[in-house]
């Protein structure tokens, strides 16, 4: 183990991607260290259709999950939303910071409310451009263990910006590909006991898409999400936030209705700044599943009704070694189910998505988002 045993079990445990995915990529959710840490992409629209979204792609989240279905969007527009997120997630907790024998696996809750998406997106003759801020990571944890030891007692905030630049034309008619090009603003501030760690990192990514409508009914897509550097001044910190590839299909029935899967591969594994110890980290395969149903049609307005599931294989960090109580406290944990639901209205100069997203026996998020057509 090296020396410097604080900055590296606590860049394991509260460091994390999505995405971007996770990402998260997508409405993307993804765990940080050795606890759970949901955090939701662009819209509430893709996150109620449990973040299916690749292969339809046609508003201002795109910039996110397929940078080519800008090119789709004919009118000026700008969005915005704000996510509240309660963060329920198992742990280690002991009973007593002193005796092993009587820690259990608990849960532990955090929430709280982020302005975490905005973008303006002006179409053009030959390409689409647009310009967005998203929130890719907001994680946030307090804990103690009710006084017993001073030692157990942390705080730990983490965030990631993404601010990018997005083009996109088309190849030929009904097939697009577009690029986001994404400065990244990485911040870490924990404190544990009388120790603490604060840093602050800028670093480069793009997304790469292409978006193929090849019928009225049906459209495909596909997504490349390059891994973001973490690395902190005095060079004790130097790793990734994993890459992620992605498809997507859509597929409409009808003018009411809408069908979508996605599935996504992310990279998890490769996040670990200690290489030679016996933690693990599994990459991540996902599973989206989603649909959204035009309900009323009214001469101004129409209303949706959304919903979505998804599967997530989890990334949380294990312990694969020799000693028996840290691999119980540690353990390689079970894949995720997402539910997801949301209601959207739509009208000729805005439109208004609300999301909740539910992650069986753990957190929820919810995400209100709203455009502003020109």
């Amino acid at each position: 183990m090296r020396t410097c045993e604080w900055t590296y079990r606590t860049i394991r445990l509260v460091t994390a991607f999505t995405c971007s995915l996770f990402i998260v990529h997508t409405a993307g959710f993804a765990q940080i260290g050795e606890i759970d840490a949901e955090f939701a992409g662009a819209g509430a629209r893709p996150l109620s259709m449990g973040g299916a979204f690749i292969g339809l792609a046609d508003d201002s989240t795109a910039a996110e999950f397929n940078p080519a279905g800008i090119q789709i969007l004919r009118r000026p527009e700008v969005a915005w939303q704000v996510t509240r997120t309660y963060d329920r997630r198992k742990e280690f907790l002991p009973i007593t910071s002193l005796d092993e024998e009587t820690a259990i696996r608990g849960f532990d809750s955090n929430q709280w409310t982020t302005p975490s998406f905005i973008s303006y997106v002006k179409p053009g003759q030959d390409y689409t451009i647009a310009l967005s801020q998203l929130t890719t990571i907001d994680f946030i944890h307090h804990y103690d263990d009710m006084g017993r030891n001073f030692d157990f007692h942390s705080t730990t905030e983490v965030t990631n910006n993404a601010y990018g630049l997005t083009l996109a034309k088309d190849i030929k008619p009904r097939l697009h590909v577009g690029t986001t090009l994404r400065m990244n603003r990485f911040d870490f501030s924990g404190i544990e006991g009388r120790r603490s760690l604060e840093f602050t990192d800028w670093s480069p990514s793009f997304n790469l898409g292409v978006l193929w409508r090849a019928t009225k009914g049906w459209s495909y897509g596909a997504v490349f999400k390059s891994s973001q550097r973490v690395k902190a001044l005095d060079g004790d910190i130097d790793t990734k936030l994993p890459e992620t590839w992605g498809a997507g299909v859509a597929y409409h029935p009808n003018d009411n209705l809408r069908i979508l899967a996605d599935i996504d591969y992310i990279n998890w594994s490769e996040f670990d700044n200690v290489t030679t110890d016996d933690y693990r980290r599994n990459d991540v395969t996902r599973f989206h599943l989603g649909g959204e149903y035009l309900f009323k049609l009214e001469e101004e307005r129409a209303w949706f009704v959304r919903a979505g599931y998804m599967r997530e294989e989890s990334n949380t960090l294990y312990y694969d070694g020799p000693m028996a109580f840290t691999r119980e406290t540690l353990p390689e944990e079970d894949d995720l189910d997402h539910v997801s639901f949301g209601l959207g209205l739509a009208a000729e100069e805005y439109q208004i998505d609300f999301a909740v997203d539910h992650v069986l026996d753990g957190g929820t998020v919810l995400i209100l988002s709203m455009i502003h057509y020109f």
